[in-house]
């Protein structure tokens, strides 16, 4: 038989109603046979019986089945995704995370090596500004999981790591976003629109 501690629990409350076995087979609709092997578990209750004993004892389904949630709070982690090209940032990031894929692509007329490089470390943007060559941007995103999970709220974020800085994406402050476009645009990576 299973560790279900169910037997226990009724002989435990029919003794605090000061109950015979007798008397609660009789409440329940069951032989007193019935009584005696849950509460020497040499047998379980029927499941549809099991409600009307909770009642009766003025206990949770839970309780009756001796269970307790065990609150674990959720172990959130930011997680990092970011293409770098290996020409742009120091071999030593790979200290810091891992590089998932790896290809060669063309950009304008030279070859490149990128990587997409994950990571859990916290405040990853910040540790790869101080890897990445002058004058190079590099875009990535940000999700949060927990468990395993992503998790769909609105704290998953877009990031643009520079030299100079480190700018999210997902901001609400208008001068904080022009002047994350107004520095892309010096650096060549983003045309100025026309008014």
């Amino acid at each position: 038989m299973s560790t279900l501690k169910i037997g226990d629990k009724i002989k435990e409350k029919r003794k605090e109603l000061e109950l015979t076995q007798e008397a609660l087979a009789n409440m329940l609709g069951v032989s007193k046979a019935a009584v005696s092997k849950w509460e020497n578990e040499e047998s379980y209750p029927d499941i549809t019986i099991l409600p009307q004993i909770a009642q009766l004892f003025h206990v949770t389904m839970d309780e009756l089945f001796d269970y307790t949630l065990e609150y674990k709070p959720l172990n959130i982690v930011n997680e990092y995704h970011f293409g770098l090209s290996l020409g742009n940032v120091d071999k030593r990031i790979l200290d810091y995370g891992t590089a998932k894929e790896c290809g060669i692509y063309k950009t304008g007329s030279t070859w490149e090596v990128r990587v997409h490089f994950v990571s859990t470390e916290d405040k990853f943007p910040h540790i790869l500004q101080k890897y990445i060559n002058p004058g190079v941007l590099i875009d990535g995103y940000s999700v949060r999981i927990a468990d395993g999970k992503i998790i769909d709220d609105d704290k998953p974020n877009k990031h643009y790591v520079c030299s100079e800085k480190v700018w999210e994406y997902r901001h609400t402050d208008i001068n904080y976003l022009k002047n994350m476009l107004k520095e892309q645009t010096e650096m060549g990576y983003s045309e100025e629109e026309e008014d």
